[in-house]
């Protein structure tokens, strides 16, 4: 149970750290709503403990995963969310926005394409060089926005390791309202309160974070200098 002395203690340290690092909006949002609730203040804590006391960036990344699809299984098991929201496999109008990852989010996605999925990587370079401000990002065509992790079938090619964002991303209404062409079109979002508080700790733990394309196309390069520099 989280008392007012262990709340006091954590919203400290929570201010130290969101100095310097940048949220993914809907998680920030999320957490200036409900951060004097204990119960959702107490998901933080117990998500940065947790993956505190963990070195690879690869477990992180699963245990972040596992925890906002267990908070999320209840919310989208709901009639209403079953009946009125559109998102299902070939649905991918939110695969063409800009989407943050944590760096441990990205080594995921690098470790994959590495071991050989293929992606393209064009469009990647092209998208990682544009500003990580989504407005400059949405001046890109819709084509040019793809997700690289679309498959020709717009299924996601990488559904088990895909980042925390998009487990959140559900909407109600129709599928229409998902083909933005900028940030003002107003979108009716499943709330998914405490998987966001989830998300708002993982950004909170990592070091860097930033657009997929930009943090996933740091990464690639990384590895490939790390395996020229090996075999030298």
């Amino acid at each position: 149970m989280m008392t007012r002395q262990k709340l006091f203690v954590l919203e400290k340290r929570i201010l130290f750290i969101i100095s310097r690092v940048k949220v993914p909006a809907i998680a920030k949002k999320t957490f200036d709503q409900l951060s004097h609730v204990p119960e959702f203040l107490g998901v933080v804590q117990f998500i940065l403990d947790k993956i505190s006391r963990v070195s690879s960036p690869i477990k992180r990344a699963s245990i972040i995963h596992k925890a906002v699809d267990e908070f999320n299984a209840e919310v989208f098991a709901h009639p209403l969310v079953q009946q009125f929201s559109p998102c299902k496999v070939g649905c991918a109008g939110c695969c063409h926005t800009q989407v943050s990852v944590t760096s441990d989010e990205a080594e995921v996605l690098a470790e994959r394409v590495k071991e050989g999925l293929q992606i393209n990587l064009d469009r990647l370079e092209l998208q990682s060089k544009v500003s990580e401000e989504s407005n400059t990002f949405y001046q890109l065509s819709y084509s040019d926005r793809r997700c690289v992790f679309l498959d020709n079938s717009d299924a996601c090619s990488i559904y088990e390791d895909r980042p925390s964002v998009c487990r959140t991303n559900a909407v109600l209404g129709d599928a229409q309202q998902c083909l933005v062409s900028g940030e003002t079109q107003q979108l009716r979002l499943v709330k998914t309160s405490k998987a966001d508080m989830v998300i708002y700790a993982s950004f909170l733990h990592s070091k860097e974070s930033g657009s997929l394309p930009f943090m996933l196309m740091k990464k690639l390069k990384e590895k490939s200098l790390s395996v020229v520099s090996q075999s030298a």
